[in-house]
């Protein structure tokens, strides 16, 4: 029983054994190798990639973000308030050093990117958000393990443009240089002071502002106007100053830009003071080509007019002189006219042994109180032997054409007289100076009389009576020049004073003087008059006289009155006449002068 119960134990735990070997297994293996939550950990991190850089970069009319990761990862974008856009990256993570703002100057509507490192669910996801000026399209796009996203900014305008360059020139860059590249550009810096210590004594020098400046595909405009802005100048372009501009400068004068870019992209400038004109090299040139030509016909103009002006003041080691001839014309014209009627009448009665006798009429003598001069032998029985007016008409002056008749019987006579006179005159004085003189120099004539006036002078209580002088001349007196261009320029001054005679009895013997004067520049051609003066004067002098109330009846009025008419007109001209002359002329002048004076 023993032994069975033995075999029996036996094959029971052979039965476990071939039922349970899995189980056998599965506990060994624990037992030697326990699973820990590490281990799971581990298998997801082998999912979970790290966001290693943003970039942000320009291109032609767009502006860039450039996600890099170290693996592959899905995304979303969404548009946030306020002009911003949100982009999810799915199992990233963040580095602590990329836990900041990312900006670059440079942009024109990108003003910054953040990044933040967000968990939900026990799944890691960067949050990049980034801030724009102004909401523009946009567009995104995986590029193997980056994620890139763009803003088209090319219908912002120039504004933004001119922005954008303003950052470029005084801004930063997006991210820290690396320190190998800081080295580099610290070498190169110091390569170039040596070379600026070595330059030339003759290169050009430039102190202007430093500026950096790094654009692609910029409106040369604009470029030109932050230079402007940068420098403190003014900077005017010419309509066909255009194009575009990329370029990338560091720490260089703004004046070395400018200098660089319009060499670079065919302009060229010319400086006005404060202003810098810029135009194309073509407009320069023919700037130049008009400017060279102004200054060469304004040389040719001076050597012509020195020429000119060597001719004429001298021939053959002399002078020139110049004939002057003036004229002066006085003329005068005159008209008068005196017409009346005289009456005269006598009468002679007898009353017993006594006798009346009477005698009325009109006078036409001038002078009051004076009978009639011309005298009529009447009929004897009239018993007068000639005309005896009586009332004075001062109408018509002694002498008078007149027409007359007698009307008488043996005791009363009429008389009656038509008086009429007409005259007509009229005159012409021509004064004729003539003078020769050098050019430049004055040259006076004068001809004419010396009137004596009467003066008193008072000494010791009592006046004595002084005679004096006064000229009455016909004087010219001019200074010619001659002009370079052949003409002569004349200071003139012409008189004629005359003494007026017709006067002297109102002034008690003293003869007024009357002056003409003329003083003129006049600039005239060789040989050819010019009048320089010219007065005219005329005068109406009307009178009328007659018997009171008579004289009114229309008609029938004329035999009772006179009327006289006295109209003058005088005028005064100058004319003058100079011409250069030669010596051969000389001698032949004068005498022509002195002939003409005889």
């Amino acid at each position: 029983m023993k032994i069975i119960r033995q075999l029996c134990g036996i094959v029971l735990w052979v039965s476990v054994l071939w039922i349970f070997p899995g189980y056998v297994a599965v506990e060994n293996a624990a037992a030697e190798t326990p699973v820990t939550a590490n281990d799971v950990a581990g298998k997801k991190a082998a999912d979970i990639g790290n966001l290693e850089n943003i970039t942000l970069d320009r291109v032609k009319g767009k502006e860039r973000v450039t996600f890099i990761a170290t693996k592959i990862s899905s995304f979303k974008v969404e548009e946030e308030p306020g002009n911003s856009v949100l982009l999810k990256l799915e199992n990233l993570h963040v580095p602590e050093i990329l836990l900041r703002p990312f900006y670059d100057d440079s942009m024109i509507n990108i003003q910054q990117v953040v990044a933040e490192q967000k968990t939900i669910k026990e799944v890691p996801w960067v949050y990049a958000t980034v801030n724009l000026e102004k909401e523009v399209p946009y567009s995104v796009r995986q590029e193997g393990q980056n994620v890139v996203l763009d803003f088209n900014v090319a219908t912002l305008g120039d504004t933004e443009t001119f922005s954008m360059l303003k950052k470029v020139a005084q801004g930063k860059p997006a991210s820290p240089a690396p320190e190998n590249l800081k080295k580099r550009e610290a070498a190169v810096d110091q390569e170039k002071g040596k070379n600026a210590t070595k330059s030339e004594p003759g290169a050009v020098r430039y102190s202007g502002q430093k500026i950096s400046l790094d654009f692609q595909d910029a409106d040369m405009r604009a470029v030109l106007r932050l230079l402007a802005e940068t420098g403190g100048v003014s900077i005017v372009a010419g309509p066909d100053v255009k194009g575009s501009v990329s370029i990338h400068m560091r720490d260089v004068p703004w004046d070395q830009a400018l200098e660089t870019i319009l060499d670079i992209y065919g302009m060229a400038k010319k400086e006005m003071g404060n202003v810098i004109s810029v135009m194309t090299l073509d407009k320069k040139k023919k700037d130049e080509e008009v400017r060279k030509q102004a200054e060469k016909d304004q040389i040719e103009a001076e050597l012509t007019r020195k020429a000119r002006e060597t001719q004429l003041m001298s021939e053959k080691g002399k002078l020139r002189q110049i004939s002057i001839e003036a004229k002066i014309v006085e003329a005068s014209d005159e008209f008068v006219r005196n017409l009346g009627v005289t009456w005269g009448g006598a009468f002679n009665a007898r009353i017993g042994n006594y006798s009346s006798q009477t005698a009325w009429g009109t006078n036409t003598s001038s002078t009051e109180g004076q009978t009639n001069p011309v005298s009529y032998s009447y009929p004897n029985g009239i018993g007068y032997s000639g005309s005896q007016a009586a009332v004075n008409l001062p109408g018509a002056l002694a002498g008078t054409p007149t027409l007359g008749f007698v009307i008488g019987g043996a005791n009363a006579v009429l008389e009656a007289q038509i008086a009429a006179l007409e005259t007509t005159s009229s005159g012409k004085i021509i004064s004729t100076p003539k003078v020769t003189t050098m050019d430049g120099v004055k040259a006076t004539i004068k001809q004419g009389e010396e009137i004596p006036y009467m003066t008193y002078e008072s000494s010791g209580g009592s006046s004595y009576p002084k005679v004096s002088f006064k000229d009455a001349l016909l004087k010219l007196e001019v200074t010619p020049t001659i002009t370079p261009d052949g003409r002569i320029s004349m200071l003139i001054n012409a008189t004629n004073d005359r003494g007026d005679y017709s006067r002297a009895s109102e002034l008690n013997g003293n003869v007024p003087i009357v002056k003409n004067e003329v003083d003129s520049k006049v600039v005239v051609e060789n040989g050819t008059t010019v009048v320089i003066g010219g007065v005219s004067k005329t005068t109406d002098d009307r009178a009328m006289s007659g018997v009171p109330w008579l004289n009114k009846i229309p008609v029938l009025g004329w035999l009772f009155k006179s009327e006289s008419i006295d109209k003058t007109r005088k005028q005064l001209l100058i004319f003058v006449t100079p011409k250069i002359i030669h010596d051969k002329d000389t001698a032949s002048v004068a005498n022509a002068s002195v002939f003409n004076n005889q």
